[in-house]
C-alpha cells in the first residue's frame, strides 16, 4: 500500500512537471522572439508600403529599400505592383552589392513571369550581378563564366533589345578576363617546366580565345613547347602562323631568336626559304 502511495505521489509530481513544460517552452520562445532581429510582420496598405520603399531608394539606403520592396511583394503577391516590386528589390540589392540576394530575386521573377516585357531586363541585371561580382579579387572563374553565359543568352534571345549591344561589349571583356587568368596558369606550368600540361592548355587557349590580345604570346609559348618536346613540324607551322599574323610583335622576334639558339636546323632551313 505504501509503495502504491509513493508511486501515485511520484506520478502526480511528474504530471505537474510535464504540465509546466508547455508554459516554459512558450516563455522561452517568447523571450527568444524578443531578441530576434527579423522584420516584424505588420499589414499595411499597398501604397504605403511602396511609398516607403521608394523613399528609402531615393535616400540611397538600398539595403532597406530592397527589404521594403520585398514586403510589397510578400503582402500583395497577386497585385499588379508585385512584379515591379520584385525588380526594384533586385535592383536595390544590386546597388547595395547584395549580389546573391539580387540574383535569387531575379530568378524568382523569371520563373513567375517568363513572358514579361521586363524579362530581358531581368536577364541583363542577373548577368550584371555576376559580371560585377567577378571583379572581386577573391572570386574564382565561376562568376565570370555565368556572366558570359548570361550575356550570350541575351544576344541570342534578344538581339534587337537595348541591352544586346552592351552585352556584346561585356562578352569581349569577360573573354579577355578569362584568357588572362588562363595565361597565368600556363606561365606557371612553363616556369615549372611542365611542358606537356602547358602544351595541352595552350592548344585549348588558341581555340577558345582566338581574339585575345594574348594570342601572340600563346603562339610563342606553343613554339617553346614544340621545341622542347621535339615536334619540328608543329614548330614550323606555328611560327609561320605567328609571323604571318603578327610580324611586328615582340613575340615573333623572340620566336626567331629561340629557333636559332636551339639550333632547330630543319626548322631554320624551312624558315630561310619563306
Amino acid at each position: 500500500m505504501l509503495k502504491i502511495k509513493e508511486t501515485m505521489r511520484h506520478s502526480w509530481k511528474t504530471q505537474r512537471r510535464w504540465k509546466a513544460l508547455p508554459y516554459l517552452t512558450i516563455t522561452i520562445m517568447y523571450l527568444s522572439g524578443c531578441g530576434d532581429s527579423e522584420r516584424i510582420y505588420e499589414q499595411k496598405p499597398l501604397t504605403t508600403l511602396y511609398k516607403k520603399a521608394m523613399e528609402e531608394f531615393k535616400k540611397e539606403d538600398f539595403k532597406e529599400a530592397s527589404s521594403n520592396f520585398d514586403e510589397v511583394e510578400r503582402q500583395y503577391p497577386y497585385s499588379s505592383w508585385a512584379p515591379h516590386s520584385q525588380l526594384m528589390s533586385a535592383y536595390s540589392a544590386f546597388k547595395a552589392q547584395q549580389f546573391p540576394k539580387a540574383i535569387a530575386t531575379l530568378e524568382t521573377f523569371l520563373a513567375l513571369h517568363p513572358a514579361s516585357p521586363s524579362a530581358v531586363y531581368a536577364h541583363y541585371l542577373r548577368s550584371l550581378c555576376y559580371y560585377t561580382d567577378m571583379l572581386s579579387p577573391e572570386r574564382d572563374s565561376e562568376n565570370s563564366v555565368l556572366a558570359l553565359q548570361g550575356f550570350q543568352e541575351i544576344c541570342q534571345r534578344f538581339p534587337y533589345s537595348d541591352y544586346a549591344r552592351d552585352a556584346e561589349i561585356k562578352i569581349d571583356f569577360i573573354q579577355e578576363h578569362l584568357a588572362s587568368k588562363e595565361m597565368l596558369i600556363i606561365r606557371a606550368y612553363m616556369k615549372r617546366r611542365e611542358f606537356i600540361s602547358a602544351f595541352q592548355r595552350l592548344s585549348l587557349f588558341v581555340k577558345d580565345y582566338p581574339k585575345s590580345v594574348l594570342i601572340p604570346e600563346a603562339l610563342y609559348r606553343l613554339i617553346e613547347c614544340h621545341v622542347v618536346l621535339g615536334f619540328p613540324g608543329l614548330t614550323y607551322k606555328t611560327f609561320v602562323l605567328l609571323r604571318h599574323n603578327f610580324p611586328k610583335e615582340i613575340w615573333t622576334s623572340m620566336a626567331e631568336s629561340l629557333l636559332v639558339s636551339k639550333k632547330s636546323l630543319s626548322v631554320v632551313r624551312k624558315l630561310s626559304k619563306l
